[in-house]
């Protein structure tokens, strides 16, 4: 079944439009829309002097518009619905758009590019809108963030549950130590990962080191793919929080909040995680143990 279903959000108001998956129809009827499945490529050429043609020095995604004509299916207090759109439509805020197309489902950040009530036939006098929208990043993110700790808890208990009498070896890191009574879970401290990046581009990833159960210094993530790492040269204490994120719009190296990027090692690359199968690897100088690591993503795709 084909339909289009989205929702406007922008300073805490929303606007719905077209119609959901179970066929209700939401506050606005869609009559066109556009700027959905792609954005305008920008090729850069150099004219070759001797030879035909040209030759590509490289190329960019521009900006997505995203243009909107729609009309109000209510037309009661047709004054409060004008004053309720006004309202909705202000430049000074940017908004989001989340879009479930045919059970494809994504969402958009945007600025507002101009927008007016537009003349209508309709005999009901149905308020009748045109919406430019314009994506500074075209394109189309994943409605969940995925997140991985590379230092998870395995879970370790039978049912019916039974209090081992014995004692019970705990796998690596700890090998050779046992425990007596019962054990439910260990720690994997698996220090290589799989994030699968199942999007059309790459996409930066945002790192957390937390030293959970004690201290450790210069803390590393590499990819394992292409060898980029980000090595932070810091010596963390129990409960601190480092952030690293790739992401090319956001590149930071964070201490507990703090700013602390002239800390990156100067071999260090911040890498983004290729399309397909990505292997992250995390270490540490001294006390790799002591780390929880969480990994956080969004895939990225050029349209909907």
């Amino acid at each position: 079944m084909n339909f289009i279903d989205f929702t406007l959000e922008c300073n805490g108001r929303t606007l719905t439009f077209g119609m959901s998956p179970n066929r209700e129809k939401r506050e606005f009827g869609i009559t066109k829309i556009t700027g959905l499945e792609s954005s305008d490529l920008e090729l850069n050429l150099t004219d070759n002097a001797l030879v035909d043609g040209s030759t590509m020095d490289g190329k960019r995604i521009k900006s997505r518009p995203i243009h909107i004509e729609a009309e109000l299916r209510d037309d009661r207090n047709n004054e409060v619905n004008r004053q309720r759109i006004i309202k909705f439509f202000n430049p000074k805020y940017a908004g989001k758009m989340t879009i479930n197309h045919s059970g494809t489902r994504r969402n958009i950040e945007y600025e507002l590019e101009g927008w007016n009530f537009v003349a209508t036939n309709n005999v009901h006098n149905h308020l009748a809108i045109v919406v430019d929208l314009k994506c500074a990043d075209p394109f189309w993110k994943n409605i969940d963030n995925f997140g991985q700790n590379m230092a998870d808890i395995s879970k370790h208990i039978a049912f019916p549950w039974r209090v081992v009498k014995k004692k019970v070896s705990v796998p690596e890191p700890y090998k050779g130590l046992t425990l007596p009574g019962q054990i439910t879970g260990y720690r994997t401290l698996t220090k290589e990962v799989l994030l699968p990046n199942d999007g059309d581009v790459p996409t930066g990833v945002q790192i957390q080191f937390i030293a959970e159960r004690g201290p450790c210094t210069n803390p590393k993530i590499t990819h394992v793919g292409s060898g980029l790492f980000v090595r932070v040269k810091v010596a963390m204490e129990q409960g601190d929080v480092l952030l690293v994120d790739t992401n090319i719009r956001h590149q930071v190296i964070e201490l507990n909040g703090v700013n602390i990027y002239q800390k990156i090692d100067r071999l260090s690359e911040p890498f983004e995680l290729a399309v397909g199968n990505n292997y992250l690897e995390y270490d540490a100088d001294t006390n790799y143990t002591n780390l929880d690591v969480r990994l956080f993503y969004t895939p990225l795709y050029l349209g909907v």
